[in-house]
């Protein structure tokens, strides 16, 4: 792990260093199979180690890191065979709540989504974050109406080991540029309140997805 000044979170906030430490994960700057040091963490962000302790074990219950016993913790590691099973999962789970979703829709998640389609059409892979905050946020109005708190959790952790292999390709690949088209399908769907094209559209955006990391990573990933 690179380690750079103290960035020190505001006391008691444990759910920060999450996101914080979930930030250094995603971004490769704890790289896959890298050990995580709790110390180095305490120092990094300047807390002690019980929010420390806590945070990984959160971060942990999402998959983004291992403790072995007497070995320690380490940053989860990437294979074709986690991403074949996250997409797996988000096949089974995704196009029926979309569906349901664009039979839900009310006037004022029509005008949201829409809002995220254009604020997402205006970033690009250039700046990375800024693509993939947009690019959650419509996704998230588009299946909003259908998903209630269990749902959310199960599809926020789906999306976070998602989000690591989408990190390792979208730019390479143009995975923002090929994606428009289905974005821009998915919106029409749930606009009109087509289940059925919501669904096929969220799959066929699915396979998109894992096809373009696929190719972006191959042979990389074992």
């Amino acid at each position: 792990m690179r380690t750079d000044a103290v960035q020190p979170v505001s006391a008691g906030l444990g759910r920060d260093l999450v996101g914080l430490i979930r930030s250094l994960i995603l971004t490769g700057a704890i790289a896959p199979g890298e050990k995580i040091l709790p110390k180095e963490i305490q120092e990094r962000f300047g807390v002690s180690h019980i929010p420390v302790r806590e945070a990984l074990r959160a971060l942990e219950a999402e998959g983004l890191v291992i403790t072995v016993p007497r070995r320690g913790t380490s940053a989860a590691q990437v294979s074709l065979g986690e991403l074949r099973e996250v997409y797996a999962m988000r096949r089974l789970l995704e196009p029926p709540l979309m569906a349901r979703a664009a039979q839900l829709r009310s006037a004022e998640a029509v005008a949201a989504a829409q809002t995220a389609r254009r604020g997402l059409a205006a970033e690009s892979a250039a700046d990375l974050d800024a693509f993939l905050a947009r690019h959650r946020e419509f996704h998230w109005l588009l299946v909003r109406p259908a998903v209630e708190a269990v749902g959310r959790r199960v599809l926020e952790q789906l999306w976070v080991i998602s989000e690591r292999y989408v990190r390792m390709s979208v730019a390479a690949h143009q995975a923002d540029v090929k994606a428009a088209h289905d974005h821009d399908t998915l919106l029409g769907a749930f606009v009109s309140g087509d289940a059925d094209l919501a669904a096929r559209e969220t799959v066929r955006h699915l396979d998109l997805v894992e096809s373009t990391i696929v190719e972006a990573l191959t042979p990389g990933l074992a």
